[in-house]
């Protein structure tokens, strides 16, 4: 039996105005098609994020990942540095979050300019999914101007119909694409990827429309032959 084999992610801090933020990052050689910024559910960096950024590596991304909720926007510049340190510029950054993070995904989306982005449970009504205090935000009043794919549970309490509705509609009002997704029968854990297969079934499709979402609006870096063709034809 083949084991699976894992990248561990560097673990580092980068100076915010509130303070040092935890983050991990996986750097992939080679040419990698772009960077995720991956915004975990609070409580889970340590716990989720390597299985997520290692599925992200498969696909070619490198990842950046932490833990962000409310703050999102100011923070957001702070990881868009790292980014260009990395060589990465806005259209090859997308960002992909989880719970709380996938509030923030919105956020973003709604007033940052980017590749792609991709909000998975975000909770858009009380107490977000794992018991943690109300935000105290509140939701984009306004278009997206990042393309963004929300994927929803049909029995998360969090995100009622009518609210996924009203954002929905919000959202794609711009000449931005946007789509949501809702996932009869499952709840906010979908995206664990659980046994039951309602739960499977839902996990399996969001993530797969995530990288084709990815796929089709990050902006791939030149490989190093297409780099020397572009300076010898220039």
């Amino acid at each position: 039996m083949n084991d699976v084999i894992m990248i561990d992610p560097t673990r580092s801090a980068l100076d915010t105005a509130t303070g040092p933020l935890p983050v991990l990052e996986i750097s992939l050689p080679g040419t990698p098609h772009g960077v995720v910024l991956l915004f975990c559910d609070m409580g889970t960096l340590d716990r989720d994020a390597a299985t997520r950024m290692n599925h992200l590596a498969e696909d070619g991304y490198d990842t950046l990942a932490v833990e962000v909720g409310d703050g999102v926007l100011e923070v957001l510049p702070v990881l868009l540095q790292r980014a260009a340190e990395r060589g990465w510029s806005a259209e090859q950054v997308a960002v992909v979050g989880i719970g709380t993070g996938g509030r923030a995904a919105l956020t973003v989306a709604a007033y940052a300019e980017l590749a792609a982005a991709v909000s998975f449970s975000a909770p858009l009504h009380g107490s977000t999914p794992h018991g943690s205090p109300p935000h105290s935000s509140p939701l984009p009043d306004r278009p997206a101007r990042t393309p963004w794919l929300g994927l929803f549970g049909a029995e998360d309490t969090a995100a009622p119909a009518d609210h996924v509705r009203t954002l929905a509609a919000t959202m794609s009002s711009s000449d931005v694409f946007t789509k949501v997704v809702r996932y009869p029968g499952v709840g906010p854990d979908f995206h664990a990827r659980l046994d039951d297969g309602l739960n499977y079934a839902a996990s399996y499709d969001g993530w797969q429309r995530t990288v084709e979402w990815l796929n089709a609006r990050v902006a791939p870096r030149l490989s190093p032959l297409a780099v020397a063709w572009c300076s010898r034809t220039s």
